[in-house]
């Protein structure tokens, strides 16, 4: 009785078992599908930008100047125009320059000494016939031979010669030697003086030793006048001594020294031995009328080598 009760207990169990599970698989699929999550969707791309067309060159401009406008650097096209010149004024050392682009333009100023028609016709070194009156009778002359011995240039030698910022000494003895008659009989006169080589004007009235004003540096004067130097204005100095006057076997020696401080690299300034016939009246005197076809013309500058 017991494992009949049993058996039979077991297999109502059994049985309904399998019923809840059935009824749990039907109540599960009472749709037909099975609930699954939505995939995430994939991100449609963005197209790439199209160009209604494809550039030859992506331009890299080079800077325009005076000769070339705005200018690629790979392919070379243009655009734009050249910038306009903008031109300095010539000076007596510098033509006209391009401050943009610094081209050249012409010539510098010709310097007014060859205007008017002069000449420089002497040299560091070589004698030169000179001729002049006697000192006693003004009516008399006598002739000898003037040399430029040598050019020294300098920023600053001794206290005599004091350093000053921007400007150089130009030292210069020129000396006249005969053995003339008449010279040794009535002595002779000379006329030196100075002059630009670029400003000169001979309408102007000459410089004599008289119209010096003075000046700080000792035994130096100082003129009215100005140099003009790279286009500027510069101020100069003056220093003249007759270093030698002695007859030895029967030959006068003579020398005359000049000393200008002037600006540095200024290689403009001449001083000229003429006949001390052309001397007029003082105050009436214009430079070109201490001149004649005979007067020597030293410009003081450094030798080239």
């Amino acid at each position: 009785m017991f494992w009949k009760e049993t058996a039979t207990n077991m297999a109502t169990k059994l049985i309904l078992l399998i019923f809840i599970s059935v009824l749990v698989l039907l109540s599960g699929c009472s749709n037909g599908e099975i609930d699954e999550p939505e995939p995430t969707p994939t991100p449609t791309p963005t197209p790439p930008l199209l160009l209604d067309y494809e550039p030859e060159c992506y331009h890299f401009w080079r800077d325009p100047d005076c000769q070339n406008p705005y200018t690629c650097y790979d392919c070379d096209e243009t655009d734009g125009e050249p910038l306009e010149h903008i031109w300095t004024e010539a000076n007596y050392q510098e033509a006209p320059e391009c401050e943009v682009c610094g081209e050249i333009d012409g010539e510098p100023l010709e310097p007014n000494f060859l205007t008017h028609g002069f000449r420089i016709n002497t040299t560091s070194g070589r004698p030169f016939d000179y001729m002049t009156i006697t000192n006693r009778d003004p009516t008399m002359t006598t002739t000898g031979i003037a040399t430029l011995l040598y050019i020294d240039i300098f920023e600053s030698d001794d206290e005599d010669y004091p350093y000053m910022e921007g400007y150089e000494y130009i030292r210069a003895r020129i000396m006249i030697t005969t053995e003339d008659e008449n010279a040794r009989r009535n002595g002779l006169q000379t006329m030196t003086g100075h002059i630009d080589y670029f400003d000169f004007d001979p309408n102007e009235k000459a410089i004599i030793h008289n119209d010096l004003y003075d000046s700080s540096i000792p035994d130096f004067k100082i003129a009215d006048r100005t140099l003009n130097y790279f286009g500027e204005e510069y101020q100069y100095y003056i220093k003249h001594m007759r270093i030698q006057d002695v007859w030895a076997d029967r030959i006068l020696y003579l020398v005359i020294e000049y000393t200008f401080l002037v600006p540095s690299g200024y290689d403009g300034m001449i001083v000229y031995l003429s006949n001390a016939a052309n001397w007029t009246e003082a105050n009436n005197r214009v430079v070109s009328d201490n001149f004649d076809s005979d007067t020597l013309f030293f410009r003081l500058k450094a030798r080239s080598n």
